[in-house]
């Protein structure tokens, strides 16, 4: 004997499939809309529109430009890939609209966790709130998860202007040029194995993170230990100069490579400044300036054994 309710699915079945029709209709006209702006309209028009509404900042207008050429390229790659599931979805009607109904009356079935009893043949209160918990949780974590993607999408359509498709390790963020040259050249100048000795008056908290696995050892000057440094060198840390190290201190920090780095000009050499020339020419390499000379003073030399 059939069960009460069950002759109303057919028409449960016709409104899910009008349900899945008005939807996928609305996918395909919001894509397409996507599509159109993002192929038809030209990304400088775009740019130019993000430039003009972004704020003074020094890097406000830089930012814009780069979040709008992301976001108008991932329009220009997602939309027609919705545009082409909803023509597949409206192909094949029927066996999506069938597929549909078995995911849910699958998904209805694992997450029952209440059980007709034997002798009153219903369910009890408790296991009624065990399914619908459990199923109130799933459906959480599917818009908790949904949350996080959009998000996360926001964050890297906004670090775009910087990372593209670089990682941190090569663009090296949030610090100073002058730190990032230095560790460029590190990287480029020593083996991974390296440990190198540093005579220098900056901190060197980023040099020693993104020089790993290289081992940075660096006697810092009891004066300085407890001093934040501000920008631009307008706070002068004392230092200890390679010649202030004693034997001891040579002893007692094994190393195959010194250092000597210092920015602040009370701290520079003027007439030492060019006296690593690997150092000179990779940064004019770099910066593309042949004639560059460094504001500050760095000095590798290789420890013989």
């Amino acid at each position: 004997m059939a069960k009460p309710g069950s002759e109303t699915t057919p028409r449960k079945t016709a409104l899910g499939g009008w349900f899945l029709l008005v939807m996928n209709l609305l996918l395909a006209v919001a894509a397409l809309l996507v599509a159109a702006f993002c192929w038809v309209v030209p990304i400088e028009v775009i740019e130019q529109w993000a430039f003009d509404r972004a704020g003074e900042g020094t890097f406000d207008r830089f930012e814009a430009i780069g979040q709008a050429d992301f976001f108008v390229w991932l329009g220009r790659i997602v939309a027609p890939l919705l545009l082409w599931i909803s023509w597949n979805i409206g192909s094949h009607l029927a066996a999506w609209e069938a597929y549909g109904i078995d995911l849910i009356r699958g998904l209805a079935a694992i997450t029952r966790l209440s059980v007709e009893s034997q002798s009153t043949g219903r369910v009890s209160l408790l296991a009624s709130l065990r399914t619908y918990g459990l199923r109130g949780l799933l459906v959480a974590w599917g818009v908790l998860w949904l949350t996080h993607a959009v998000h996360g999408l926001g964050l890297r359509g906004h670090d775009w202007p910087y990372f593209r498709f670089h990682s941190g390790e090569e663009v090296l963020p949030n610090i100073s040029d002058s730190n990032r040259l230095v560790i460029r050249y590190l990287r480029e100048a020593t083996p991974s194995t390296a440990r190198i000795l540093v005579a220098s008056d900056q901190k060197l908290f980023f040099l020693s993170y993104y020089l790993r696995p290289r081992f940075l050892l660096h006697r810092m000057h009891p004066d300085s230990e407890h001093v934040i440094p501000l920008k631009d060198q307008q706070r002068k840390l004392a230092a200890f100069r390679m010649e202030d190290l004693t034997a001891e201190d040579l002893v007692q920090m094994p190393h195959d490579y010194r250092l000597e780095y210092f920015e602040h000009p009370d701290l520079v050499d003027q007439t030492q400044v060019l006296s690593d020339t690997a150092w000179v020419a990779f940064v004019r390499r770099t910066t593309k300036n042949p004639s560059l000379i460094p504001p500050y003073l760095v000095r590798l030399r290789k420890v013989d054994p």
